[in-house]
């Protein structure tokens, strides 16, 4: 079972942009597995949606979008903020994705884990890999 984590608008933010930005700079890319990168690709067209028409969010976002600075994501952060609160539906499924996402990234890499029911975990090390469980 994976973490729960609160998600606040700051990290939507940051892993809608920032995150994104780095994804296309390949750092993310080579950690990334099955679709991570389009659901941040939504998550930002989710929230560049959901401002449409909002001239001041629209120039925030754009802002992060080129340059995903601290200081650009807080302007985000606080459009995001505000309207998190006043639509419910809108929060709820921008938290959907983002916790998609986490959970993409938190899959990724050279460790899985894999949980059987009742008393036995495994975790599973450099997945592809021949791994003996007991005997020789």
């Amino acid at each position: 079972m994976e973490p729960v984590i609160a998600l606040t608008a700051g990290a939507i933010a940051k892993i809608a942009f920032e995150e994104f930005a780095k994804a296309s700079g390949g750092e993310l890319a080579k950690k990334s597995v099955g679709g991570a990168i389009d659901l941040m690709k939504g998550l930002r067209d989710k929230i560049r949606a959901k401002f449409k028409g909002n001239e001041r969010a629209e120039t925030a976002i754009a802002e992060a979008e080129q340059q995903p600075t601290p200081a650009a994501l807080e302007k985000v952060t606080k459009y995001l903020e505000l309207e998190m609160m006043e639509d419910e539906a809108f929060a709820t499924e921008i938290k959907q994705i983002a916790q998609q996402i986490i959970n993409v990234q938190n899959t990724s890499g050279d460790r899985t884990y894999n949980q059987t029911a009742g008393r036995d975990i495994f975790n599973v090390d450099n997945a592809g890999q021949s791994n003996k469980f007991g005997g020789s």
